[in-house]
């Protein structure tokens, strides 16, 4: 599925997709791959706190961001919140986070000034959440927090299309807006209604951001691409269902000159890897291949033998770096809805 209705801009058949034949020498599955995963998924149930959420280590603790994330992780080895071995967990991370939603339908925690993060990757994981199975008590109380939550996104949006770091704001920057727009894709996927002009403003502003060699500035109007937002762009318009067009090609190329595994080390390197392979995932082919293979490499390389990952720099915290590791390396298994080719 693609984002708008008949009619409106962003639709594009599925059929339009140019998927890329991947290499036949290349296995998207490894055993110790899956140890990893298996190993860092318990890391994340011990290190659950006690009201259901997962908090960041390092400053504050963005308790809906990291529990959006890590509840992400933990659905994208196959549980959900009503099977598995880590159900119990994830039930108990959705009824944390829809305790955190306001009168005004931003679900968001007391300490999180970049409260729009929180709620974006809340509203991602509850929209898995919805479409891969929970409790029967949880179905109406997730879609009417929901449905909230969108209309929340909805008044927040600036002038030019894009969201910024609290909703209230009348900023724009690329980061907050492909996670809103990601959060809105999988809202959608469950039935809820998305404003067709409200996606049309979010993708243009992503193009205004573009630069002339594909990538994407930082904000609209700003010069200098960045490799963490030009791999999030080419994310934004691959689930906007724009396979073909001329700025999803050109992002997409730009994502394959200048972001590996071994650039986004230096450059936002979770967050980077986090929109980098999923696009990649997206388009298939030898670049797939190659940068998943490298980041695979590291990944197994790196992992702690607590089964926790640990950087530095920009967003760095055990789950954070945890949460995007596993959904990574959980691509291949495309269990979340919203991470499928």
């Amino acid at each position: 599925l693609s984002l708008a209705s008949a009619g409106g801009q962003v639709l594009r058949a599925a059929e339009e997709r140019p998927l890329e034949d991947t290499p036949a020498d290349f296995k998207a599955l490894i055993p110790e791959q899956e140890t990893a995963i298996e190993k860092a998924a318990a890391w994340l149930g011990r290190n659950q706190n006690k009201d259901g959420s997962w908090s960041s280590t390092s400053g504050p603790s963005y308790q809906c961001a990291m529990t959006g994330l890590a509840g992400l992780a933990l659905l994208s080895m196959g549980d959900t919140p009503n099977r598995g071995k880590f159900g119990r967990p994830l039930a108990k991370a959705i009824r944390y986070l829809l305790k955190q939603q306001d009168a005004t339908g931003l679900i968001s925690a007391n300490d999180e000034g970049r409260s729009m993060y929180g709620h974006g990757f809340a509203m991602t994981f509850l929209s898995q959440c919805q479409g891969m199975g929970v409790e029967e008590d949880l179905a109406p109380q997730i879609r009417q927090c929901l449905e909230k939550a969108v209309k929340l996104t909805a008044r927040a949006q600036s002038a030019l299309g894009g969201w910024y770091y609290s909703p209230d704001s009348s900023g724009d920057e690329g980061s907050v807006t492909v996670t809103q727009v990601q959060a809105l894709r999988g809202c959608r996927n469950i039935g809820i209604e998305i404003p067709v002009k409200m996606l049309e403003r979010a993708i243009d502003y992503i193009k205004k951001s573009q630069q002339p060699d594909g990538g994407v500035a930082y904000r609209a109007g700003m010069s200098g691409s960045r490799p963490a937002l030009s791999a999030a762009g080419a994310e934004l318009f691959l689930m906007a269902g724009l396979y073909n067009d001329r700025e999803t090609l050109r992002a997409v190329e730009y994502v394959k000159r200048n972001v590996t595994s071994a650039s986004s080390q230096q450059n936002h390197d979770s967050y980077t890897t986090f929109y980098a392979a999923q696009a990649l995932h997206q388009m298939g082919g030898k670049a797939w291949a190659q940068y998943f293979d490298e980041r695979r490499k590291r990944y197994l390389r790196e992992q702690g033998s607590d089964g926790s990952w640990r950087y530095t720099g920009w967003g760095a915290s055990p789950v954070f770096d945890t949460a995007i590791a596993m959904v990574t390396l959980g691509l291949p298994y495309e269990y979340l809805p919203l991470y499928q080719r």
